[in-house]
């Protein structure tokens, strides 16, 4: 939602947070990072971006978050992702942001990644779409592996270290809860734990799913055909340390859920469900934490 006002800009935008249908890693790489197959999916829980852009005055960024406590300088994406897009194109503005959070933070959903994207894209119509989609997606890519995902949204087949993206049209909307417990899950730890429960992904332990399985099923809009293939790489080595999400795969189940995974390292869980009123009875049953949510489609149609 676009607003002008004597040449002030004012634009809202949500940032909605993601799941991940797949997710499997399939090596370690020479740079450090890991090279995914995910399918990854925007969801319509969200977070708010506000954003003032005056080209008139000086060039300054200022943050203002409500709903976390989170940093509102350069540590935050957000910020780094309003200073990269400026250097990007030459332009000087005050650009003023600010953050309604609603995506819980440490999740596995995605949240800090999907809130830089909202204001790639929202500083991108301000400006009158001064840089290409193209140069869009590497700014995106060099502030993190979800961001460029969360950029194009709706969703996708991402390779490489998540940055190289193959739209899936869905042929229906999909239903889902997803349940929050308290455990806090470090990325960085999880990824280590996997490399060491994989060895290293030399091949000795077997991973991995089915995911053309899966992907045929979702573009044929029969999810629940390929339940079983619904898969993340990273359930064997954070779950049995985190009893809680256990918990809440087990009672999305028990709620009616066709399948119960973990998004992304965790501790998020969602439940995939036939129809938007059995999610809603769900996240009703599983009470505080659990957020009745549906599919939303790409942000480039």
């Amino acid at each position: 939602m676009i607003h002008r006002a004597q040449d002030a800009v004012r634009i809202m935008r949500p940032a909605y947070a993601k799941i991940n249908l797949y997710l499997d890693v399939l090596s370690c790489r020479a740079d450090g990072y890991h090279e995914l197959l995910t399918v990854m999916q925007s969801i319509s829980l969200h977070d708010d971006i506000i954003l003032y852009y005056e080209p008139w005055r000086q060039g300054e960024i200022r943050l203002r978050i409500y709903g976390a406590p989170l940093p509102t300088d350069g540590r935050n994406l957000v910020y780094r992702a309003a200073g990269k897009y400026m250097e990007a194109t030459g332009q000087s503005a005050r650009v003023s942001v600010t953050l309604r959070k609603k995506i819980p933070i440490a999740a596995g959903l995605a949240g800090g990644s999907s809130d830089a994207a909202a204001t790639l894209l929202a500083l991108w119509e301000a400006s009158g779409h001064a840089l290409s989609r193209t140069q869009l997606m590497e700014l995106a890519a060099e502030l993190g592996s979800d961001v460029p995902f969360c950029l194009a949204g709706g969703t996708q087949i991402c390779r490489g270290r998540g940055e190289i993206l193959e739209p899936l049209p869905l042929a229906a909307p999909l239903y889902a809860v997803v349940a929050i417990g308290r455990e806090h899950v470090s990325t960085p730890e999880a990824f280590r734990r996997m490399d060491q429960y994989y060895h290293g992904f030399d091949g000795s332990v077997m991973h991995g799913g089915a995911p053309d399985v899966l992907i045929d099923a979702l573009r044929q809009g029969h999810p629940a055909s390929a339940a079983e293939t619904v898969y993340n790489a990273f359930e064997p080595v954070i779950l049995p340390t985190c009893p809680q999400a256990r918990s809440l795969r087990d009672r999305l189940l028990e709620a009616g859920a066709y399948t119960a995974h973990m998004s992304g390292s965790g501790p998020s869980v969602f439940g995939l469900f036939d129809g938007e009123s059995a999610a809603r009875r769900a996240a009703a049953l599983l009470g505080r934490g659990a957020y009745a949510v549906r599919t939303v489609g790409e942000n480039f149609p």
